[in-house]
C-alpha cells in the first residue's frame, strides 16, 4: 500500500523525483484545490494513479526529499 502525506510534498510538479524515478510510473498528479474554468491550476499534489503495478523498489522513497511517500 503506497501511502503520500500531501502536506510534505509540497508541489510534485516542482520536484518530479518521484515521477521520474518510479520504473513502473505508478505515481499522477492532480489539482489540490478546484479551479475556474480557464485558469491553469498552481496548485498541485500527488497520488498513486496505479498502485497495482507497484514492485516495491522504494526508489520513491530513496528520493523523495521529504520523506512524503510510504509503501507497506
Amino acid at each position: 500500500k503506497i501511502q503520500i502525506n500531501t502536506q510534505a510534498c509540497g508541489n510534485p510538479l516542482d520536484c518530479r523525483l518521484c515521477l521520474d524515478r518510479c520504473p513502473e510510473k505508478v505515481f499522477g498528479t492532480y489539482p489540490r484545490g478546484q479551479r475556474k474554468p480557464g485558469v491553469p491550476a498552481r496548485d498541485w499534489a500527488i497520488f498513486p494513479m496505479f498502485p497495482s503495478q507497484c514492485t516495491g523498489c522504494m526508489e520513491c522513497i530513496a528520493f523523495c526529499p521529504r520523506q512524503a511517500i510510504s509503501v507497506r
